[in-house]
């Protein structure tokens, strides 16, 4: 039998404890965290150290914490901090003094961590009931007392609200835990009971789902987009609302009323959007069915005549709108990107208004959707029902007019398409520097034709010398190792630059400062190099010659040609990311997802988000393509570019073109061979 063993209190000066090497997380710093102890902190600081570590000694002076490391951790950061008064390195500290030959020091540092047997819902429900009740503390003072948010407090309280039949199958193993926070995610008692006893009927196990389902027919959120559209009017009408501890939780008790609530509300919306423009009708569509509403025509605001007053007041907006763009661009936080955001639509709208109207000939027939769908409000102006259209084909848009819009794409600030244009044509380089090949002919045709000038109408965009401004540190500059290819390369950069340093940490330097052989020159180690090498090198610097240019940009039919052959679609090196999605505004970002990727309904979910949280979302749609997604849906989503990244042949007519037309069209010959 194994001797109990015994230790000995002592207290010991916090300067002279450190987490025990025998500790079982000593090497998970994470768990000591100033992040993971500050709860424990607030706690500690609140009612002081309730439970002594576990030392032994490990020198002279000093204590190496076996059980207890997050306690010390939490202890250091009150030491730290000089609002908490009485901590300090100097202040004693309880402990247990484990004997220095006692054996298996891990064992007791796993026991003290991991046979503790952690609070459920319920014991926590009642631990914070009975300071509450007994100790008249609020919720802001247990959740100070625990380092806690009040809504995690509130969380924990409400399962006191729980009906105790729910909560004595919780007790008993009955139902899970999800299952217990599911019937408290009602506040009504009597519901719960209802729906806990009907489910339970048949036998079976009652699981979270089936509650939140049949719960969710009881009512709805106040919180919820439905419940805070309707609710001010819900109040007035006198509607019944079950309250919880968490406001947005409560919730409104007549569905009856709620569904008829929203319907006026939409017909009011609907007939105030109708009457500007002076339509003929206006309607409501809860939750449509998507093939009737595909049946629908739509018209749009078109152009219209300024007179000179309205001219220059558009004139002055649209410079106002450059100037917030460029502001937007600069912003260093969301929430002032947002602020901007929404300033640059006012006055986009304002411009629209001025510039725009609808065909007074068609506005009479047309009219005005409200529509409430995936929990959001929508309003369709120009609608045209199926029976006034006069058009012979689909819809507009061809998957029904509930999926147009007038607008042409996301805004594109002039700061944001000159960054797009470099960061396009890197790409472009990079797929030409992998292609020795193609990049040799394309030097070749460059060298004489920026020289012999009358070969064609006008050189080629590019020059055979670094062009600096197009590109990060490279090969020769701050040249990237073999073993970090990205350590040139600046933490905001995305992919592209990731494949440039890695290609470039490939080529062959020695020749560039003689590592060879110092008494060589550089031209005599570049001659000895071998051909294949020499032309990585080549094709290299060809790419680094190319001049940024955007994809809708006009240029010549050779570098058209270039791009066609080494990189027809700029997706295959580039993808979307947080750095682009971060420059547009929340408007286009939902325009993105409702428009052109055809996610209408996430588009919905979060068109109350937060900016930050929806550059996430796309971002991270982009990179993870979500499974549940239409093979439609994906195949949008690999195809997007914003205007002027995408890399595609212009239709004939639109590049350059001159009286050397025929030596161009051969090395678009070259290159295609």
């Amino acid at each position: 039998m194994t001797k109990t063993q015994t230790y000995t209190a002592l207290e010991v000066a916090l300067a002279r404890l450190a987490v025990h090497p025998a500790n079982v997380r000593a090497k998970n710093a994470a768990a000591y965290s100033e992040t993971s102890v500050q709860a424990l902190a607030a706690n500690i600081r609140e009612v002081g150290l309730l439970q002594p570590l576990l030392v032994q000694e490990t020198g002279k002076t000093q204590y190496g914490v076996l059980a207890g490391g997050r306690r010390l951790a939490a202890l250091n950061l009150l030491s730290a901090d000089k609002s908490a008064t009485g901590f300090g390195p100097r202040m004693k500290v309880a402990c247990q003094l484990v004997p220095g030959d006692a054996p298996a020091t891990a064992a007791l540092s796993f026991s003290e961590n991991e046979m503790q047997a952690p609070m459920d819902a319920i014991d926590r429900y009642e631990a914070f009931a009975a300071l509450r009740d007994n100790d008249a503390l609020d919720v802001a003072d247990i959740a100070r007392l625990f380092g806690l948010t009040e809504r995690s407090v509130r969380e924990s309280l409400r399962i006191g609200l729980v009906h105790e039949d729910i909560r004595a199958a919780h007790r008993g193993g009955d139902i899970s835990l999800e299952t217990l926070k599911a019937f408290a995610g009602h506040p009504d008692r009597e519901v719960q009971a209802e729906v806990f006893t009907a489910l339970s009927t048949d036998g079976q196990r009652v699981e979270a789902w089936m509650a939140k389902r049949a719960l969710g027919d009881r009512g709805v959120r106040q919180g919820d987009a439905l419940g805070a559209f309707v609710l001010e009017d819900y109040r007035k009408a006198g509607g019944g609302i079950a309250p919880d501890l968490i406001e947005e939780d409560s919730v409104l008790g007549d569905p009856g009323l709620v569904q008829s609530l929203l319907a006026r509300k939409l017909d009011d919306l609907a007939e105030e959007e109708r009457s500007r423009p002076g339509m003929g009708w206006a309607e409501h569509r809860i939750d449509p069915d998507r093939e009737a509403l595909s049946a629908y025509g739509r018209i749009y605001p078109v152009p219209v005549d300024l007179d000179a007053a309205t001219q220059e007041r558009v004139d002055a907006l649209s410079a106002k709108l450059d100037d917030l763009a460029e502001a937007h661009d600069a912003a260093e936080s969301w929430a002032e990107q947002d602020r901007l955001g929404d300033a640059h639509d006012a006055v986009q709208a304002e411009i629209e208004a001025l510039t725009h109207a609808f065909d007074a000939q068609k506005v009479e027939t047309a009219g005005v959707i409200a529509l409430w769908q995936h929990g959001g409000l929508r309003l369709m102006a120009g609608m045209v029902r199926p029976e006034e259209r006069t058009d012979t084909g689909p819809a507009p848009g061809g998957t029904g007019a509930v999926e147009n819009t007038a607008e042409a794409g996301p805004k594109i600030s002039a700061k944001l398409a000159s960054d797009m244009a470099v960061e396009r044509t890197r790409a472009v380089g990079l797929a030409l520097a992998r292609d020795p090949a193609r990049a040799r002919v394309y030097g070749d045709w460059l060298l004489p034709g920026n020289v012999a000038q009358g070969l064609v109408r006008r050189a080629e965009q590019s020059s055979l010398r670094f062009q600096a401004a197009t590109h990060a540190p490279g090969l020769i500059h701050e040249c990237a190792s073999a073993e970090d290819p990205g350590a040139a390369i600046e933490a905001g950069h995305g992919v592209v630059e990731r494949h440039i340093a890695e290609h470039e940490a490939g080529l062959p330097t020695g020749w560039v400062d003689g590592e060879d052989d110092p008494q060589e020159t550089a031209f005599a180690r570049f001659a000895s190099l071998d051909p294949a090498e020499r032309d990585r090198l080549v094709a290299w610097a060809v790419s680094r010659s190319l001049e940024p240019v955007a994809g809708d940009a006009v240029r010549p039919s050779a570098r058209t040609a270039v791009e066609a052959a080494v990189l027809p679609d700029i997706r295959t090196l580039w993808t979307p990311d947080a750095r682009l999605f971060g420059r547009l505004t929340k408007p286009d970002l939902l325009r993105i997802l409702r428009d052109d990727l055809g996610l209408g309904q996430k588009a919905d979910t979060l068109a109350k988000a937060k900016k930050s949280e929806i550059v996430e979302k796309l971002a991270a749609l982009f990179a993870a393509p979500d499974a549940t997604l239409s093979d439609e849906q994906r195949a949008a989503i690999a195809r997007w570019c914003p205007p002027g990244m995408a890399t595609e042949v212009p239709e004939r007519g639109q590049e350059e073109v001159g009286e050397g037309d025929c030596a161009e069209t051969a090395i678009e010959a070259s290159l295609a061979a």
